[in-house]
């Protein structure tokens, strides 16, 4: 089968094929009440408390989050407020957003991909953005957690929306040795990660979470230097968590390490086998907190 000819009455653009199903994933009212205090200068800590507090599930999970091994606090935090108060608004945001949108995601049901291992791959690459954020100095860690955590959630649209030509992506991928979204651009005209940039600008996120994910699977010295660090751990998280998590001969093509990012970001061998090992180490944890049993 020609797959080129299958995607290309089949695929829409990016932005419409996130608009035709935006509606199955919104974000709970909790979490955009606490977006726009956060983004009002007015606000202050007592009242993104407030707002965490008034969702008790948020808040709980929230809270299992924050005192995981992946956050890595060296004492323990036994209440919102006094998260809110050792983390400050902008992590709190972070953390709320990342438990909210696993499981607005869960509505994203279907054959083409496991979700527990969707979201183990998800979750590693969380961990290793984080790790790698730190490595370079980065002041706002839990910021490129959250990027990790959500850099493919495209993949399930995808699959959702445009099962046949997603299933044909992924048999080319697999046949040619290709990662996703180069075979993607091939048949669709966009990859997961436009996919999955556009979903949250529809969801009103901040840019800071966006671009990293447009642009982690570009080639990272063709991205504009001021977006380029962040885009560059992102990239190298990604490829990471797929080559822990390629376990079947149906998994991912593992992607190769882009140079550019390695050398920008001073990251080798020994700091991702180091990472890796860190992340080895938290990886059922974090998968409880974020995607707990039905």
């Amino acid at each position: 089968m020609n797959s080129t000819a299958v995607a290309t009455p089949l695929a829409p653009s990016a932005t419409a094929l996130v608009a035709g199903m935006i509606d199955l994933v919104p974000l709970p009212q909790a979490y955009v009440r606490m977006r726009e205090a956060v983004s009002n200068p007015a606000s202050d800590l007592r009242q993104i408390a407030e707002i965490v507090k008034s969702d008790p599930a948020l808040a709980g999970r929230v809270l299992r989050l924050v005192n995981s091994a992946y956050i890595g606090l060296m004492t323990p935090i036994d209440s919102i407020d006094h998260a809110v108060r050792v983390l400050g608004m902008r992590q709190i945001h972070d953390m709320a957003l990342a438990t909210t949108a696993v499981g607005s995601l869960r509505a994203l049901r279907g054959d083409l991909i496991d979700l527990v291992d969707f979201w183990r791959t998800s979750i590693y690459c969380a961990g290793a953005a984080r790790e790698f954020a730190v490595h370079c100095g980065l002041p706002t860690p839990e910021r490129l957690f959250v990027v990790g955590l959500l850099h493919s959630i495209g993949n399930l649209v995808m699959a959702h929306e445009l099962p046949e030509t997603y299933a044909a992506c992924r048999s080319t991928a697999s046949e040619r040795g290709l990662p996703y979204a180069h075979v993607q651009r091939e048949l669709f005209g966009f990859d997961y990660a436009e996919v999955s940039a556009e979903l949250l600008r529809q969801w009103n996120l901040p840019a800071g979470l966006i671009l990293p994910i447009a642009l982690h699977t570009r080639a990272i010295d063709a991205v504009a230097r001021d977006e380029r660090i962040d885009a560059a751990i992102l990239s190298l998280a990604a490829t990471t968590a797929r080559a822990a998590s390629c376990h079947a001969p149906t998994s991912e093509p593992i992607p190769s390490y882009d140079g550019a990012a390695l050398d920008l970001t001073d990251i080798d061998a020994a700091t991702i086998e180091s990472v890796m090992s860190r992340v080895d180490a938290t990886i059922v944890e974090a998968l409880a907190v974020l995607l707990p049993s039905p």
